[in-house]
């Protein structure tokens, strides 16, 4: 079985996803900023022998690189990574604050992914996993979240990039888009049948981890039950399209093809 590391383990839905897989016999290190919620998952899951909690962070480089020096003095190899971290959600039109709350959500909900990858991807053993979980406002304009939409519609691309860039170092990176609202600890008593729960998208990831060679396109998404006895909907998004720096120069030059687009 498996070395995982979950970023965010001890949030809604990364409760979820160390749950299912300490259920599927892989060793877990649970991370997240915050001490007390880590011991209360531990304790809530009966404080299982594979189960490890590390108090880190990936707000920042510095502080995502102190969390890889703290693995790596773990002597543990990591055969796997996931990222489930988002920022705080509260409802406001885009230009209502500053442009520093704009770069506080890229920077929680794009920027944290870019930081793990950057410190965590060489940590892992040759055919293992780098997985982030986004949302589905990356295809919508989301009412009062408009900047919530913008940090998710960049955390895709970055993940089409990361994949690219690491697609010969015998890794495998995705991320797994949540279309849904999410069935969680904090949601369970008035949660919709449809929407996908915490449970779900631990499933998913078991099943990614199990089974990369199954999934070759870097974007993916789990979506709400058609009814409320079916499983969520799993797909894979439109493959990723790579042009070279100067052919998308010269795409876009004055009299080109189809010039008007920006590349």
């Amino acid at each position: 079985m498996a070395n995982i590391v979950v970023i965010g383990g001890s949030g809604e839905i990364g409760r979820g996803i160390v749950e299912v897989l300490l259920r599927h016999g892989h060793s877990v290190v649970a991370v997240g900023r915050q001490p007390q919620k880590l011991a209360r998952l531990a304790e809530t899951l009966g404080h299982p022998p594979r189960l490890r909690t590390l108090a880190g962070s990936v707000g920042s480089d510095a502080e995502a690189e102190a969390l890889r020096a703290a693995l790596v003095a773990g002597h543990a190899p990591v055969d796997g990574v996931v990222v489930s971290v988002n920022a705080p959600r509260s409802p406001a039109p885009l230009l209502s604050h500053g442009s520093d709350t704009l770069a506080a959500v890229l920077g929680t909900d794009m920027l944290t992914h870019y930081a793990a990858a950057k410190a965590l991807v060489p940590l892992l053993a040759p055919g293992g996993s780098f997985i982030g979980i986004g949302g589905g406002s990356a295809d919508f304009v989301l009412e009062g979240g408009i900047a919530l939409s913008v940090a998710q519609a960049g955390l895709r691309m970055l993940y089409r990039g990361l994949a690219h860039e690491f697609r010969t170092r015998q890794v495998h990176v995705h991320e797994l888009i949540v279309a849904s609202v999410v069935d969680s600890a904090s949601t369970r008593h008035f949660a919709d049948p449809h929407w996908v729960s915490d449970i779900d998208i631990g499933e998913q990831i078991a099943r990614m981890f199990a089974t990369p060679e199954a999934y070759a396109d870097p974007i993916w998404r789990i979506a709400r039950r058609p009814r409320p006895d079916a499983a969520p909907e799993v797909s894979a998004e439109a493959p990723t399209r790579v042009q070279g720096f100067r052919q998308a120069l010269e795409a876009t030059a004055p009299g080109a093809p189809g010039a008007s687009a920006r590349a």
